[in-house]
């Protein structure tokens, strides 16, 4: 098989609180140029939003639907760099879909990738007073204007709403993208539905980097340790893991919930008024620092409420082999095999959750063997030499 080695322009806008598509994107990047490609990469971060003057967030409502300004800078540095593809990770909301534009005018191929709902879900989840919603699927996304889906704001929700609803009207996603990316088929699936041309969509994992190499899978602690990783709001469903874990009432085990989140305040109030003194917030950790506590656990859990396009945090689990146990909503049935890799809660039953974790707290051995049936899966199916062939067929295909 003949590789071919290109110069590759990436693009990502990283939102306020860091998350799974930051870490997924410079994995690639770091993926593809130990593989000798060239990537020149472009990144604007929200947190910047929080300084614009009035008159600045007033220019972003329009500029987020079509920025002209990125547009004009973007194709001039495509002019300079001439690069062989433009990836874009993420264009929400500070680039805007004018960039597969700009890369159009030149004649070169464009890939989206796209990890979230955004272009048919004003807030990308698929997800509405705390319950998961598909009002929006193949329709026009007004309702979400109506019930303020963006950020609780009926101004942002409209912004996003002009966003998704001039561009399908433009056709950008027809005419200007060669290729879309995302990372799961219970996504591909409802960005069909959504309207994303199935002949032109592919489906890769997101990468995470092998932590052990060579090296054995870590032991499992003396104490019962349970690891959350993610993003701390309604929809990751940590409310459930607290609720189950004060039913346990196992003061010897631990419970470690790792990120930040505009939901940690109400979390913390909690563990403080039933003094669950055996919860530890870790609050924001590396990506280096997220493995080192994968190693220290019993056992992962996913008790998210929404539909995870992905779950980044389970083939993390996997690669360094530890059971996941997971909700039934999303792509998670997907990549999560039934006592073999883990356990699927089929329901929010605060008892099947709890019945899970004392079970992976009280059978080492068994858990020993889903560990290394985990660590087996990750090597074969999203190991960075798998993950890294699929992405470069990929290219190949839209560039030539």
């Amino acid at each position: 098989m003949v590789t071919h080695f290109y110069h590759i322009f990436m693009l990502h806008n990283r939102y306020q609180y860091a998350g799974g598509e930051d870490t997924s994107t410079h994995a690639e990047i770091a993926m593809l140029k130990q593989a000798n490609h060239q990537v020149t990469y472009l990144e604007e971060q929200n947190d910047s939003i929080k300084n614009f003057s009035k008159s600045e967030k007033i220019e972003l409502f329009f500029s987020t639907t079509w920025n002209q300004k990125q547009y004009q800078k973007i194709k001039t540095l495509l002019q300079e760099i001439k690069p062989d593809i433009v990836h874009i990770q993420n264009f929400f909301p500070l680039l805007s879909p004018s960039i597969p534009a700009a890369a159009k005018s030149l004649n070169i191929p464009t890939i989206q990738h796209l990890r979230n709902f955004r272009l048919g879900c004003l807030n990308g989840y698929l997800y509405r007073d705390n319950q998961i919603c598909t009002d929006c699927i193949n329709t026009n996304p007004w309702r979400g204007v109506i019930h303020r889906c963006y950020r609780n704001s009926f101004g942002a929700s409209l912004a996003v709403w002009n966003m998704i609803t001039f561009n399908r009207f433009r056709k950008t996603w027809l005419t200007d993208v060669d290729a879309f990316i995302t990372p799961s088929q219970f996504a591909a699936q409802k960005l069909i539905q959504i309207g994303i041309p199935e002949s032109r969509l592919y489906v890769k994992p997101n990468l995470t980097s092998d932590p052990l190499l060579d090296q054995p899978i870590p032991e499992l602690p003396d104490i019962p340790t349970f690891v959350f990783i993610g993003r701390l709001s309604p929809e990751k469903g940590v409310m459930i893991l607290l609720e189950a874990w004060k039913k346990l009432n196992q003061p010897e085990w631990q419970l470690i919930i790792v990120g930040e989140g505009p939901q940690r305040h109400i979390l913390e109030n909690f563990t403080k008024e039933y003094q669950l003194k055996n919860i530890v917030f870790y609050g924001y950790q590396s990506s280096d620092q997220v493995i080192n506590t994968i190693k220290k656990s019993t056992a992962i859990l996913v008790p998210s409420q929404w539909h995870e396009i992905f779950g980044r945090v389970v083939i993390e689990a996997y690669s360094c082999g530890r059971c996941v146990i997971a909700s039934k909503f999303g792509a998670l049935p997907e990549i999560v095999e039934e006592s073999k890799t883990g356990f699927i809660i089929t329901t929010n039953d605060i008892s099947d959750w709890m019945e899970k974790i004392k079970w992976c707290a009280n059978n080492s051995l068994q858990l020993k063997n889903i560990g290394k049936h985990s660590r087996q899966i990750y090597l074969e199916k999203y190991s960075p030499t798998t993950n890294y062939q699929q992405l470069n067929e990929i290219y190949d295909k839209v560039i030539n």
